[in-house]
C-alpha cells in the first residue's frame, strides 16, 4: 500500500515514512495540503496520515477537501495533533477522519492503525 505523509515538521514527517518504509510501505511525503493533493493527483495513495496544524490548510480541511473530491473520497485519512482535548477529535470523525492519533506518535499503535486501513 502507498501511503501519504503531511506535515509542515519535516523531522516528524521522515520519522514516520523511514518508520513506514521499513515495514514495506511506499511512502511519499508533502509538507502541506497543496503538495499533497500533487501527489495525490500522481500516485495511487491508499492510505493519507496528515497533522491537525499546518500552514495555510489545516488537516481537517484538507480531509474535507478529500472527502469532496470522487478521486480521494475513498482514502482513509488519520489524524496526527497535539491537542488534548476532544474537541479535534469530534470535528475531525465530523468531516471524515477514520482515526486521530496524539504527538508524540506510538510507532506500534500507528503501525496497528495501518494495518486496520489495509
Amino acid at each position: 500500500m502507498n501511503i501519504l505523509v503531511v506535515d509542515d515538521d519535516w523531522n516528524l514527517c521522515t520519522g514516520l515514512s523511514h518508520f513506514l518504509e521499513r515495514q514495506g510501505y511506499t511512502v511519499y511525503s508533502a509538507a502541506d495540503a497543496l503538495q499533497a493533493l500533487d501527489v495525490l493527483e500522481r500516485e495511487p495513495i491508499g492510505l493519507v496520515i496528515t497533522d491537525y496544524l499546518m500552514p495555510h490548510v489545516d488537516g481537517i480541511r484538507f480531509t474535507e477537501m478529500l472527502k469532496a473530491d470522487e478521486r480521494f473520497k475513498s482514502i482513509p485519512v488519520l489524524l496526527i495533533t497535539a491537542s488534548v482535548d476532544g474537541t479535534v477529535t469530534d470535528q475531525g470523525m465530523r468531516k471524515g477522519v477514520a482515526l486521530t492519533l496524539q504527538k508524540p506518535v506510538d510507532m506500534s499503535q500507528l503501525l496497528n492503525l495501518v494495518r486496520f486501513a489495509e
